[in-house]
C-alpha cells in the first residue's frame, strides 16, 4: 500500500498486489496469512513445497509464553 501511494504521488500509474497484503485476526491465538492458500495453489496446478516452523523457536512466542503451534509456509 505504501508503494501504491508513492507511485501515485510520483505521477506514475499505481499498482497494488493484494496477494502481498497480510491478513491478521487478533484473537487468542492469533491467526495470520499472506498470499494464496494451499487450496488455491492446488486448483491452479502450481507445484509448491510445504514447510512448518515451530512457534517455540520464535522469540516473540517465547517472550509471551505462547509456544504452542506452528507457522506453515507454502513456497513456489
Amino acid at each position: 500500500e505504501g508503494v501504491f501511494v508513492a507511485e501515485t504521488l510520483a505521477g506514475q500509474k499505481p499498482h497494488i498486489d493484494y496477494n502481498l497484503i497480510p491478513g491478521v485476526v487478533y484473537t487468542w491465538p492469533e491467526v495470520a496469512a499472506v498470499g494464496k492458500t494451499e487450496e488455491q495453489l492446488k486448483e491452479a496446478g502450481v507445484a509448491y513445497k510445504t514447510g512448518q516452523f515451530p512457534m517455540r523457536a520464535l522469540g516473540r512466542a517465547r517472550a509471551s509464553m505462547d509456544i504452542d503451534g506452528f507457522v506453515k509456509v507454502l513456497a513456489d
